[in-house]
C-alpha cells in the first residue's frame, strides 16, 4: 500500500507538532514578514508555524507536493524548485526556514549562499532537522534508497560551523523534543 501525501501530511504535522512552540519562537511570524519555506511540501506544517506572515511561499522540488498544497492552501504560494537556485531578487524575505528539509538538499554549501542572497540584511534563517542517531533516520535512508534521493544528517555543531562559515551571525541551536534547531542571522 504506498502512502498518499493525505497521510504523509497528517503524519508529519503530528510529529512535528510536539515542537511548534519552539519553532513559533524562534521564526517569529507576524504582519510585514515575507518568509520562505524550503522543501515545505503541501504546506501543512508551514500554515502552523508561519500563521500571521504578510507573504508565505514555499519552494519544494516535488510537482504533485505543490499541485496539491496549491489546491488546499491558496492563501500559501507554491513553486516548484530546488534551493539550489533560488527564483527570488536578493533581499526578497524576512525569514528563511527549512523544517525538516535541510537533509534532502543537495549541496548544503550553495542552500545557504542562495538563503543569504534572498534574506534581508536582519531577516533569519531558521533550520529544524532530526539528528543522525534519531531512529527514524534509518526509515529516511532505506525510503531515499529506493527513490533515488539525497539524504545527508548533521548535527548542530555542524549546521552551525555550516552557517558561521557562510556569514550568518547570532547563531543559536535549540533542543526539541525531536529533533533540533538552529538559526541565524543575516
Amino acid at each position: 500500500m504506498a502512502l498518499g501525501i493525505r497521510t504523509v501530511e497528517w503524519w508529519s504535522v503530528r510529529k512535528r507538532l510536539a515542537d511548534l512552540a519552539i519553532l513559533l519562537e524562534i521564526v517569529a511570524p507576524g504582519p510585514g514578514i515575507r518568509l520562505l519555506d524550503l522543501g515545505g511540501g503541501a504546506g501543512a506544517a508551514t500554515e502552523r508555524f508561519a500563521r500571521g506572515c504578510s507573504e508565505i511561499v514555499i519552494l519544494d522540488p516535488s510537482a504533485k507536493k505543490v499541485a496539491y498544497g496549491r489546491r488546499r492552501r491558496p492563501a500559501i504560494q507554491f513553486f516548484e524548485g530546488r534551493a539550489q537556485a533560488i527564483p527570488y531578487l536578493d533581499g526578497s524575505f524576512d525569514r528563511v526556514t527549512a523544517v525538516v528539509s535541510f537533509h534532502h538538499m543537495e549541496d548544503p554549501d550553495r542552500v545557504l549562499v542562495e538563503v543569504r542572497r534572498v534574506l534581508r540584511e536582519g531577516g533569519r534563517f531558521v533550520l529544524m532537522e532530526l539528528p543522525p542517531s534519531h531512529a527514524p533516520g534509518a526509515l529516511f535512508h532505506w525510503f531515499a534508497a529506493r527513490r533515488g534521493d539525497h539524504l545527508s544528517f548533521s548535527n548542530p555543531d555542524e549546521l552551525k560551523q555550516k552557517l558561521e562559515a557562510h556569514g550568518f551571525r547570532d547563531i543559536s541551536t535549540t533542543q526539541g523534543s525531536r529533533g533540533f534547531f538552529v538559526a541565524g542571522t543575516r
